[in-house]
């Protein structure tokens, strides 16, 4: 027994000298210099050092000085001379057919070569990475062509108008094309210019309004969709204005003439594309946005025009609808979402505007200013935030300036509305902010409300007691001050809204500045006696109450 003990003990102390050997070997390979092992961590510690090498590269980047030599030569220089050029060509042209050194028809073979020579050369000159110059050669050729063809119809009577009209309609979708092509804002702005002008540039003995109206209206659909799907921010804008700007002109030539239903269908479908295609954009890019508001406004304006009040009250409405469903239809994008409130809150004023008279509709204003408010408080949108403002301050601006004549009366309605809406924008503020700037707006709107309230009683004691003496109606006057302050003061108390409380007592020494300054040479000295008796204990006992709440 006492041998196989100690043969166990013996091939234990030998298998763990065999462990203590492997240890000191993995101790020894451990310690031994081994770059491989190291270079991840280099690499680890390289690694943070890209983004920093990186910002310091593209920070250099953005302070580098602008080439004004580039600029200058290279940019501008071409796009300035290209209509210098043209203007040569035009003046050749003249002084070659006033000494009869050529007839008609070579200047129209001409125009349309050195058109061509301008085309190719231009298309040479962005394929050696001149893309300025190229695309402002590409670019004049469009003019050239139109010019041509207008001086071989209207000049020259070598082509009827339904011709003419067909190759400029040739040369303008030439243009849309190379803009696609040459992925050129430049090239689609001069084609956009010229097709605009191609109606104006046709002499026709039996102008035909709905062809007039219908090109320009295509033509601002093609131009705007070349604009969205290449996105050219000005030449978005620019169609826009080109169409406004021919149909204005139509119209200050032609007049009424049974155009204006077709013209109100022009500007209604350039608003529907707008609209659509800021509905359908993936991204929310703020021309879009203001475009299609800027478009709101003039759209109300053609309305006006163009339509009468019927009608333009419908398409008010179905504007209404449109965005009220544009708003519920882009909830889930925040951007969208406000800008469509946005649209919504002009068209409804538009709508308002139009449904009521000023003077019977403006508390409607205020009522709208108020929910704009809310909206804009509860989104935190600024934008929203300025149009009720705007639109809350005029409408309440306007009421408050009109006299009140009679107790019973609209203006003395509408001047309770206005006094109880300010208690609802401080209670919107007091809701949609932080609790810091809740006395802000507590003591400020308070304030306002107390002037506002003294104002208005004012007037409505002033006409309810004009067939009184001034006696009488300066008692009534102070009487009614005194209650208003009391009552303040009883709302401050019970409600535990120190601000009333202030208003309060403000009231009560208005009304003794009130009785100092200007009631006593009207009043007897027993009614002053009274007076001065009754305010001084309502002083009194104003003042033991707070004593009583301490």
């Amino acid at each position: 027994m006492e041998k196989e003990r100690i043969e166990e003990l013996e091939r234990k102390i030998s298998s763990l000298e065999e462990d203590v050997a492997k240890l000191k070997s993995l101790v020894y390979k451990t310690n031994s210099p081994r770059p491989a092992v190291h270079a991840p961590p280099k690499q680890r510690q390289e690694t943070p050092k890209r983004p920093a090498q990186t910002v310091a590269k593209s920070s250099q980047a953005i302070e580098e000085p602008v080439d004004w030599e580039k600029v200058l030569f290279q940019t501008w220089l071409p796009r300035i001379f290209i209509f210098v050029f043209i203007i040569g060509v035009l003046w050749g042209f003249k002084a070659a057919s006033d000494y009869g050194l050529m007839n008609e028809n070579a200047k129209v073979v001409l125009g349309f070569v050195v058109s061509i020579g301008f085309a190719v050369t231009g298309h040479f000159q962005i394929k050696k990475s001149r893309l300025v110059l190229g695309q402002v050669l590409v670019g004049g050729a469009i003019p050239i062509l139109m010019l041509t063809t207008f001086a071989m119809h209207s000049l020259y009577h070598l082509a009827g108008p339904t011709l003419a009209f067909m190759l400029n309609a040739t040369w303008i979708i030439l243009g849309i094309a190379a803009t696609v092509f040459y992925r050129s804002q430049a090239l689609g702005i001069i084609s956009a210019v010229g097709g605009v002008l191609v109606p104006f540039l046709i002499e026709s003995n039996s102008p035909n309004a709905l062809v007039f109206i219908g090109y320009e209206t295509l033509l601002y659909i093609a131009f705007l969709y070349v604009a969205v799907k290449q996105k050219y921010s000005i030449l978005y804008v620019l169609s826009a204005v080109l169409l406004n700007l021919t149909l204005l002109i139509y119209y200050s030539f032609v007049g009424d003439n049974g155009v204006k239903e077709l013209l109100g269908m022009a500007i209604l479908i350039q608003h529907l594309c707008l609209l659509s295609s800021f509905f359908l954009s993936k991204s929310v890019l703020q021309i879009y946005a203001f475009t299609l508001l800027s478009s709101l406004a003039v759209t109300y304006g053609w309305l006006l025009a163009v339509f009468n009040d019927g009608t333009t009250t419908l398409v008010l409405l179905a504007l209404v609808i449109i965005y009220v469903l544009g708003a519920y239809a882009a909830r889930s994008s925040k951007e969208k979402f406000e800008f469509f409130i946005t649209y919504l809150i002009v068209a409804v004023a538009f709508f308002i505007h139009q449904l009521v008279d000023l003077r019977e509709g403006v508390i409607l204003y205020v009522i709208q200013g108020l929910a704009v408010y809310y909206i804009a408080m509860t989104y935190k949108n600024l934008l929203h935030q300025l149009f009720s403002y705007t639109i809350y301050i005029l409408s309440a601006t306007y009421i408050l300036v009109t006299p009140i004549e009679e107790v019973l009366s609209l203006p003395t309605l509408n001047w309770l509305i206005v006094l109880a809406s300010i208690l609802v924008f401080i209670w919107i503020s007091i809701q949609k902010t932080e609790e810091d700037e809740h006395d802000t707006f507590k003591i400020g709107g308070s304030i306002i409300f107390s002037i506002l309230s003294l104002i208005f009683a004012t007037e409505v004691t002033v006409a309810g007691t004009t067939d009184l003496s001034a006696n009488i109606q300066t008692l009534i006057m102070t009487a009614v001050w005194l209650v208003l302050s009391i009552a303040a003061f009883i709302i401050g108390s019970l409600k535990t809204f120190k601000t009333s409380t202030y208003v309060g007592v403000g009231i009560l020494f208005l009304t003794l500045f009130k009785l100092v300054l200007y009631d006593l040479p009207f009043i007897p000295m027993a009614i002053r006696a009274l007076l001065f008796i009754v305010l001084g204990a309502i002083g009194l006992i104003i003042s033991r109450l707070f004593y009583k709440k301490k």
